[in-house]
């Protein structure tokens, strides 16, 4: 008996902000964002903020795999609070109620751009305690864009917003879900950074207000980022979570036909993938980051959608999700993909 999970479904906002559009408003230029990220474009979402999205993608998700909300005995939504306004109470319960999902456990998971391997990880122990838990939605999502400051051109050029679902339910023949791993290591930052190198911090930045891409001065907290730490901890932990969700396995580091990584910058995911070839990956990597810039949360079911589709995962593959985030935060799940590659 295993715990399988779905092909995930998503929800990206129509509205495209390209390397180009960065240009009229910031200090930088195509060349220096494809250079340091690999990014081209990203979305933003004006009119839905994230609860809304995750709603969305959750009714795609059911409606993927027929099922019903009275079905789902758990909801958790992985996500970044940076307003506690706008986000009391739990995102989980207004996903639930706008899926029909009643009498359900709902709540909210924080682990930086972790948080949706974290939230897999806690929906499949909370499955495997508690035999009552027949089905279990699980969201990532993010509106990144609404706590960018659009005047800072280290961070503005990252992010971007998407939505990600998936239900994991029980399965008498499948393997489905194999393994988690997750870990931290307090970011404490320095003297020039004391609430740490990857953080939130309130002053006057600048807001973009609509899809012409007007801006508006606001006091508020905004997403900071001491980019050369962040790095060398992400490029280090994010083979080591793949190394340390294998060990005591069946299965190691010759065996995973796809790593789906969290989509944060393009020379770390490469530098993670020249460390696993030596190790023996003979896989493949998939993200599509350049399109969507950084969605934290949703960069893994985002990614993973979209391999799908393309059959890049295909019924029976052995995948890795990883993901490194604020906190710091990393970990992985490994899985057995039950699904195909069909577009519902």
């Amino acid at each position: 008996m295993g715990i399988i999970l779905s092909k995930p479904e998503i929800y990206v906002p129509e509205t495209i902000i390209t390397n180009h559009d960065l240009e009229k408003l910031v200090d930088t230029s195509d060349e220096w964002i494809v250079e340091r990220t690999g990014i081209k474009e990203r979305r933003i979402s004006f009119d839905l903020g994230v609860r809304e999205m995750g709603a969305i993608a959750s009714e795609r998700v059911l409606a993927a795999n027929d099922v019903y909300g009275y079905e789902i005995s758990e909801v958790i939504f992985a996500t970044n609070w940076h307003d506690g306004n706008k986000e009391f109470p739990c995102h989980a319960g207004f996903v639930a109620e706008k899926n029909h999902i009643a009498s359900a456990a709902i709540s909210d998971v924080g682990g930086g751009c972790t948080g949706l391997v974290y939230a897999l990880r806690q929906a499949y122990n909370n499955m495997l305690a508690e035999p009552k838990l027949n089905k279990v939605l699980v969201v990532g999502g993010e509106r990144l864009t609404d706590m960018t400051d659009y005047s800072d051109r280290d961070t503005c050029v990252l992010f971007g917003d998407a939505v990600g679902a998936y239900i994991l339910e029980r399965s008498e023949s499948e393997e489905g879900i194999i393994n988690n791993f997750v870990g931290g290591e307090p970011d404490v930052g320095d003297a020039n950074w004391p609430s740490g190198f990857l953080s939130l911090e309130e002053k006057i930045g600048i807001k973009l207000r609509d899809s012409k891409f007007s801006t508006e001065e606001v006091d508020q907290n905004y997403l900071i980022m001491n980019g050369q730490p962040v790095f060398k901890f992400a490029s280090r932990v994010m083979r080591h979570a793949v190394h340390e969700v294998l060990e005591g396995t069946d299965y190691s580091l010759e065996d995973v036909d796809v790593i789906i990584p969290h989509g944060a910058n393009m020379r770390i995911i490469d530098s993670a993938d020249k460390g696993l070839r030596k190790k023996g990956f003979k896989g493949r990597i998939y993200t599509n980051l350049e399109r969507f810039g950084n969605t934290s949360t949703a960069s893994i079911p985002l990614a993973a959608n979209e391999a799908y589709k393309k059959e890049v995962i295909k019924r029976g593959s052995l995948v890795v999700n990883v993901a490194f985030g604020a906190g710091f935060t990393f970990g992985a799940n490994l899985y057995r993909a039950t699904h195909t590659g069909q577009v519902y």
